[in-house]
């Protein structure tokens, strides 16, 4: 057996070797390492880490996601390696039982991602509209005396459009997540990215619910038009979702 190290990108259930027409992390061909049900899905580098560059990210998601259209797919975290085909072997027949009841568990599941961001013109207007104290503050700080008065009328201005984003969050977002959560089969609240995001959440799908699900975001996103955006992506192996810790090879 090789001892060359192996990059790993997850695990599904495969009694049979197999090699793949699609490239893995530095164009390496990617392949199984079979233990009786399971199998690894790796590819050889001479590495002992992986940067995360652009390239190589791609690389290890675009081989998850290829490998989800065929397979029920447990992944790993981007920058897995073991030293070894045999490190790999012993990986798989240590938690053998947890990778096959998780595969079990999340078999005929997919995971969507959903980001809610507000608008930022529309959160104006409706503060505009709305909030007198707002007007009366962009006034003053065109006639501000001093850099420090002006930092002081920025600081309530900043106070005042948290508010109106506690606001939206409850009534879009908040909303959005209840709605969505009836469609899947579990969900994750994630931290937000960036002020203008109100809602990051991972849902647990049904393959075969997915249209389903998707319908539900196009009717929000309708409703909401001119108020916030969605982004939303997938299907995307069940990262989020995965409730195993692996023992370690010693």
């Amino acid at each position: 057996m090789t001892q060359q190290a192996k990059y790993i990108y997850g695990a599904i259930e495969e009694a049979q070797p197999r090699r793949f027409n699609f490239p893995g992390v530095g164009e390496a061909e990617v392949y199984t390492i079979n233990c009786q049900r399971l199998a690894a899905i790796v590819s050889d580098t001479e590495l002992q880490e992986i940067d995360p560059t652009r390239k190589n990210v791609l690389a290890h998601t675009m081989v998850q996601d290829k490998l989800l259209k065929e397979y029920d797919f447990l992944p790993m975290g981007f920058g897995m390696i073991a030293n070894s085909e045999d490190e790999v072997r012993s990986l798989l027949v240590k938690n053998y039982d947890g990778l096959i009841k998780e595969l079990e568990r999340l078999a005929d599941r997919i995971e969507a991602e959903l980001k809610v961001f507000w608008d930022e013109e529309a959160m104006l207007r409706q503060l505009e509209g709305e909030n007198r104290e707002l007007a009366r503050i962009k006034e003053r700080i065109g006639t501000a005396s001093s850099p420090v008065e002006t930092q002081s009328l920025l600081m309530q201005a900043g106070k005042l459009v948290e508010r109106a984003v506690l606001d939206w969050k409850a009534k879009y977002a908040q909303r959005a997540y209840n709605t969505l959560k009836q469609f899947s089969v579990d969900a994750r609240l994630n931290n937000p990215i960036g002020v203008k995001n109100i809602l990051n959440a991972s849902f647990l799908i049904d393959k075969s619910k997915e249209s389903e699900f998707q319908k539900e975001i196009y009717k929000l996103d309708s409703e909401y038009q001119g108020k916030v955006n969605f982004k939303y992506v997938g299907p995307l192996p069940p990262y989020n979702f995965v409730n195993l810790k692996l023992e370690p090879v010693k």
